[in-house]
């Protein structure tokens, strides 16, 4: 694979290997950029880990002289041209080679897998160990500390959560307590939201609440016809700036499914909490339109109207309390906010598009972008504006696929959204 230079960007989509290299248990470190023929880099909002492949055309014989046997670390770095400060650039472990076909006399084809270190860290630790305090605390020291936790050294972004919580891991792995801990914590805001992801700034544990009003927009992209600037005369000219915002192609896999939302309880359910200790038993039912106002969004309205058709009875819960179940502790469960954890994390699971945009090295999940759909119908005298004010708003990248090969880069991205720019009782903002 060539390297270029990155003091030029030849069009929306330019790419830079920089470096592609394996290191083996014992030290050997061998360059193999230039038998690179295809690079992707998978992130997940709701996964602990960056994960990733290469597809190898080898005509030397790594397999050999290396030899591989799954302890091997890969060193990567990519980078989008005249974009500074922003690139792919980490160490992985290899964990998997597939897919191995001879092609020639003298080459061969294969696939190797990689993921974040810590995954192996992740993967080799059980924890038992009571925990107590502010949840957010604890979430620290699983994430340093080095006899129980990950072991990070890169940088960690942790939201302040306003509850303590008090649990025991029974032999669990640092990331199932971390997924605990996001089940039972809550912002300053009262939004029980949190989530723990690796992206390309380093390991969060925060609330969705605070991806939605605290975050920049990285990129507006725009789905048209858009190719090139036209100068006067019918020339046109490549606007690389221009071209970063276009969608080449646009997939919504489900607009709405009202079953579905209604049975996961996105919209109202009913939930029976028992103590066996205090011999009590609580009744609570949550409805969408009452919590809508309390909490913060991406986009001004709300995804139903007020005509909605739902009962609390659509979605029964029951979830036992444990009144003392820990000296000096009442309850120490998400019983309290359990009902509106699923029906928001449900309303950002219920609203997603897929995109394919030229790729940057500085896209990564947990980002802001704004969406602009034009309306697929004739425009009518007199009208400004036909943008489609269901599918535009504001998203959250909650995926992306970093596709890389020899001539280009490209990112697959999933986005959603948990509000709506149009008001779904008629009238739009």
């Amino acid at each position: 694979m060539v390297q270029r230079s990155s003091e030029y960007l030849r069009f929306a989509g330019d790419v830079n290997i920089e470096k592609v290299s394996i290191t083996t248990s014992s030290g050997f470190t061998q360059e193999i950029t230039n038998q690179v023929v295809g690079l992707q880099i998978f992130e997940d909002l709701f996964s602990p880990f960056i994960t990733g492949s290469l597809v190898i055309k080898d005509s030397l014989d790594l397999l050999n002289l290396f030899p591989f046997s799954g302890e091997e670390f890969l060193q990567l770095r990519v980078s989008t041209p005249t974009l500074k400060g922003s690139k792919i650039d980490g160490n992985f472990y290899i964990f998997k080679m597939a897919d191995r076909e001879i092609v020639g006399d003298r080459s061969v084809v294969y696939e190797l897998h990689f993921i974040t270190q810590e995954a192996v860290i992740d993967l080799n630790k059980r924890i038992s160990k009571a925990y107590s305090g502010r949840c957010s605390e604890i979430a620290k020291t699983l994430m340093e500390d080095k006899d129980f936790g990950l072991q990070i050294k890169r940088k960690i972004f942790i939201e302040e959560t306003k509850n303590s919580t008090k649990f025991i891991s029974n032999y669990w792995n640092p990331v199932k307590c971390l997924n605990y801990l996001s089940d039972h914590s809550l912002n300053t805001n009262d939004s029980p939201t949190f989530v723990f992801y690796e992206n390309r700034a380093g390991f969060n544990f925060v609330s969705l609440e605070t991806l939605y009003t605290n975050n920049d927009v990285v990129q507006e992209f725009v789905y048209d016809n858009y190719k090139r600037d036209e100068l006067t005369g019918g020339q046109t000219i490549n606007n690389p700036s221009e071209q970063y915002k276009r969608i080449k192609e646009l997939r919504i896999p489900t607009v709405y499914d009202y079953m579905k939302n209604t049975q996961e309880g996105m919209y109202a359910s009913k939930q029976y909490s028992f103590d066996i200790t205090t011999k009590t038993v609580f009744v609570n039912n949550y409805d969408i339109k009452t919590e809508f106002e309390k909490q913060k969004h991406l986009n001004p309205h709300s995804s139903i109207s007020a005509n909605a058709i739902y009962r609390p009875s659509a979605m029964i819960i029951n979830k036992p309390t444990y009144y003392g179940s820990f000296t000096n502790e009442k309850d120490v469960t998400n019983a309290s906010f359990l009902q509106k954890r699923i029906s928001v994390m449900r309303q950002a699971d219920a609203n997603k598009i897929e995109i394919t945009v030229p790729g940057r090295t500085d896209y990564t999940v947990g980002q802001k972008v704004i969406i602009n759909v034009d309306r697929i119908e004739p425009m009518k005298k007199g009208e400004t504006n036909t943008r489609d004010e269901v599918i535009s708003g504001a998203y959250i990248i909650g995926a992306i696929n970093h596709y890389i090969d020899r001539e280009k880069h490209e990112c697959v991205m999933e986005l959603f959204k948990e509000s709506m720019l149009k008001n779904m009782n008629g009238r739009s903002k």
